[in-house]
């Protein structure tokens, strides 16, 4: 009785609640260095890492909430693996801040830009995890068929290939990886370009049927002789 129901709205709302929560924490990080003294103007550029971390870490964040916004318009029915994964999603979106704070301070750092990685891949497995459960838990609503559920899945691949394959580059060539992830965008054209995998069982495509054939012209009626003529 308690384990299934219908409609998640509840599920949306304290959702929408936790990533407004982690998108405003992630600006406290930005703060002047408490030895600025009287010059502004290098204190703020020394903020200017931080920035950055918190203008990407803010993005992903909001792609991530657009991300699960769409899908939960699908998903119309909950169960307890679902809220269980979700809780666990947003616990990730949670934790942004932390690896945010850590690469904007020691982005130098082969370990800050691993965890930032890791950070970030896990939030969209998580995301692929919520809709993979909802498709074969039948939580969905019967405009998903197989062919959008495919598409959906397909493009939550790019961002945990792209991140995680820069784990272990970052091993060897440091903060310079980094750089690397503006691959994210090649490689979603990439997926976004791929066929959807023909359904199996599928019959093929029927044959156009033939043409009707063309009615044959009339041919005209041979004129009356006029009763006047020469017989």
């Amino acid at each position: 009785m308690f384990s299934r129901g219908e409609g998640t709205d509840r599920i949306q709302f304290f959702s929408d609640a936790v990533f407004a929560i982690a998108m405003t924490l992630l600006v406290l990080e930005i703060r002047l260095p408490e030895s600025a003294g009287d010059d502004l103007g290098a204190a703020l550029v020394s903020v200017v890492p931080s920035f950055l971390a918190y203008a990407l870490s803010f993005a992903i964040i909001g792609l991530n909430w657009m991300t699960h916004h769409r899908k939960f318009r699908y998903i119309g029915s909950f169960d307890d693996a679902l809220v269980r994964i979700n809780l666990l999603f947003l616990f990730v979106v949670t934790f942004v801040p932390f690896p945010t704070a850590v690469i904007a301070e020691y982005g130098d750092q082969r370990i800050a830009v691993i965890l930032y990685a890791c950070a970030v891949a896990s939030l969209s497995l998580l995301q692929l995890w919520i809709w993979v459960h909802a498709h074969r838990a039948g939580l969905m609503s019967s405009e998903v068929d197989d062919d959008i559920y495919r598409l959906v899945r397909r493009n939550l691949l790019p961002v945990p290939i792209v991140f995680l394959a820069s784990v272990p580059f970052a091993a060897v060539f440091g903060a310079w990886v980094t750089y690397g992830w503006v691959l994210l965008l090649p490689v979603s054209i990439v997926f976004g370009r791929l066929p959807l995998r023909a359904r199996r069982g599928s019959p093929p495509p029927a044959a156009p049927a033939p043409a009707a054939p063309a009615p044959a012209a009339t041919r005209p009626a041979p004129a009356r002789r006029s009763r006047d003529s020469a017989s």
